[in-house]
């Protein structure tokens, strides 16, 4: 199909899985120590960043495109645009639930959680950002990093991606963004440059 070929995802999405698989085989639950500014040293796991690269990989499938072709073509690129993200988060969220059944890690199974969040972030910035939408969950993941833990240790709940497995304000705020973040693609889909 055409429109995968301009859209690149037969190589930057499945790169993108390979990447996060490999991540998250090689840490698990590894954590590294950074400072933060409420909380001073803070360890905090590898893992929190891993879904920057699922959503690197989506932003630059998405924004690989034939402008004047989808502009003036009858193929619902919009519907297309909304049924690959979703299909590509339900293939890592499955991927991930898999991999932490397998190696009994935690952190694992709220990457999937955390990149459907992401994901839902990165859309929403995307009509306004363009391709520098990619960076709006680096930056998130960085202001948790930095802002997101009391001195206790305890991620704040507005953080979202540290909070553990079953908080179901996470999950809640996940599917929310998401929804938004779709949203926000399906109605800007031809009209992004």
């Amino acid at each position: 199909m055409i429109w995968l070929k301009a859209r690149r995802a037969h190589t930057a999405l499945p790169a993108g899985l390979l990447a996060l698989f490999a991540l998250v085989l090689l840490v698990q639950d590894s954590e590294m120590v950074l400072p933060s500014l409420l909380s001073g040293l803070q360890g905090t796991p590898i893992l929190l960043t891993a879904p920057v690269v699922i959503t690197t990989a989506l932003i630059f499938c998405l924004n690989s495109r034939l402008p004047s072709a989808e502009i003036s073509g009858t193929r619902r690129v919009a519907a297309l645009d909304v049924a690959l993200t979703a299909t590509y988060l339900l293939v890592v969220t499955v991927g991930c639930m898999a991999l932490g059944e397998l190696l009994s890690s935690t952190e694992a199974v709220a990457v999937g959680r955390n990149s459907a969040f992401l994901v839902g972030l990165a859309l929403c910035a995307r009509p306004w950002a363009g391709e520098a939408a990619t960076f709006v969950p680096v930056a998130w993941v960085v202001a948790v990093l930095v802002l997101g833990f009391r001195p206790t240790g305890d991620p704040y709940p507005w953080t979202v991606t540290p909070e553990p497995v079953g908080a179901p304000h996470a999950a809640v705020a996940a599917v929310l963004v998401l929804v938004a973040g779709l949203a926000a693609l399906y109605s800007t889909s031809r009209k992004m440059p």
